[in-house]
């Protein structure tokens, strides 16, 4: 498979659609994280300044957060579609930070410097509505990070951000990573509700067609800076994936379609 459009096209879409708004309660919602409820570019990219100052080098820290992300989400795609056995987040982000170094910095890096490197992801800065949103919406359901971040992730990331989970799902519950089935419908069953009544919430419109397709309702959320200013065209280019572009048009008939966690709690409350 040579890229991730072939990956995603090889894990199975089901026959289900999303529901309309105000069609079934919303008792529980789940988030897609890195990039959604979390910005990544930004701090990794300061991370990588900084790790260039340290050594008295200059390197293209934005182009290195951009490619350290795109090989987590191949990787993690690539385990989907291919049902290869879990490994943990952590080891992956691990291995992939070595070649993006290698192929990126200008200098050598201690084992011991790419350790401490990886752990970055656990200090992601929240977007600005996501806390408080986040709270709006535990007062109206559940709520759970659904993210390929394994539990200690998640739980360190939550820490650090503020982020106020009522339970993690996600990956470690299936031990597949999205979007295969089983990372959903596991982390759905693991509450005890219809698919119907658990909203998937992400800034990734590839991602809904598989929530939408288990019989979820679906919210897109606008995070226009996610990469840094590089945003999608309304009308995009045949066969290209801008996957280093941030998602401001709606692609689908997604349940909620919002640019912030508190209009998407406010939304929910009137629905």
């Amino acid at each position: 498979m040579s890229g991730l459009s072939d990956l995603l096209a090889a894990i199975k879409i089901g026959a289900k659609t999303t529901p309309c708004k105000g069609a079934h309660k919303v008792r529980a919602v789940f988030f897609d994280t890195y990039g959604t409820v979390c910005d990544f570019y930004g701090p990794i990219k300061r991370r990588f300044e900084r790790f260039a100052r340290e050594h008295g080098v200059t390197c293209d820290a934005g182009a290195m957060a951009i490619a350290w992300r795109t090989a987590y989400a191949l990787s993690t795609f690539t385990q989907a579609a291919k049902q290869t056995a879990f490994r943990p987040l952590r080891e992956i982000q691990r291995e992939n930070l070595e070649v993006v170094m290698k192929a990126h910095f200008p200098g050598p890096v201690s084992a011991q410097e790419l350790d401490e490197l990886t752990t970055v992801w656990d200090r992601l800065d929240p977007w600005p509505d996501t806390v408080a949103g986040l709270r709006l919406l535990k007062g109206q359901a559940i709520i759970a990070p659904m993210s390929n971040g394994n539990f200690i992730d998640m739980v360190n990331l939550a820490r650090h951000a503020g982020l106020p989970w009522d339970i993690i799902l996600g990956a470690s519950v299936a031990q597949m990573y999205k979007p295969h089935p089983d990372a959903y419908l596991k982390s759905i069953a693991a509450l005890g509700l219809p698919p119907e009544e658990v909203c998937m919430v992400a800034a990734h419109q590839a991602e809904l067609p598989h929530a939408a397709g288990h019989g979820m309702q679906t919210a897109f959320i606008m995070r226009p800076d996610e990469f840094g200013g590089p945003v999608k065209p309304r009308e995009p280019e045949a066969g290209k994936l801008y996957l280093s572009a941030a998602e401001i048009y709606p692609e689908g008939e997604w349940t909620y379609v919002t640019d912030s966690l508190v209009d998407l709690a406010e939304q929910i409350r009137r629905a």
